[in-house]
């Protein structure tokens, strides 16, 4: 994936929010997306959606925008581009217009960025930053698989916690500063 998709996906989201509905000639050519359920991106960790994509299994790209109606029949806009939706087998499905905040598209630029890899499900913490040991596990992950830890481990915490990146930031300074001071 590429700054320029990111970029491209997040211009649409911010037309949508503002307004305008992609017409069949953005989205008519599209790849059909069949019995469709919610799921997690393993690379990002973020929503995606799970189905079948001319026949086959698949999970594809995050979403960042989406209009349903009823059996969950519309379109999705994700990182890569645009996915027709037929039926969905999701019975958490909710009817209608769906954006990503607004600061996901800084969340998703950091992230490529750092070269981010969403650490497994069993580290993702549940406490406070100071006291759940997930967090330091997580860190170690972060440490091992990404190209600028820190802000990769930023974008892991405002993920987390659903925060804008400098609030993230802010968060998590002692934390890691923290995890490379060493005392003799």
């Amino acid at each position: 994936m590429t700054r320029a998709l990111i970029e491209a996906a997040f211009e649409d989201r911010d037309r949508m929010a503002a307004g305008w509905e992609p017409n069949g000639y953005v989205w008519a050519d599209a790849p059909i997306l069949n019995r469709w359920a919610y799921g997690v991106h393993p690379l990002s960790g973020t929503m995606a959606l799970v189905g079948f994509l001319n026949g086959h299994p698949r999970t594809c790209s995050p979403v960042v925008a989406m209009l349903t109606g009823p059996g969950g029949i519309g379109w999705c806009r994700t990182l890569t581009g645009w996915l027709r939706l037929a039926l969905t087998s999701d019975e958490l499905h909710r009817e209608g217009r769906h954006l990503l905040p607004a600061h996901a598209r800084e969340l998703e630029l950091a992230a490529h960025d750092a070269g981010y890899r969403a650490p497994r499900r069993s580290l993702r913490p549940d406490g406070p930053i100071g006291s759940d040991p997930r967090w330091h596990e997580a860190a170690d992950h972060i440490d091992k698989t990404a190209k600028d830890p820190e802000l990769a481990f930023a974008v892991f915490y405002a993920r987390q916690r659903r925060v804008p990146l400098a609030e993230a930031r802010r968060a998590m300074e002692v934390f890691w500063l923290s995890r490379t001071m060493t005392f003799d």
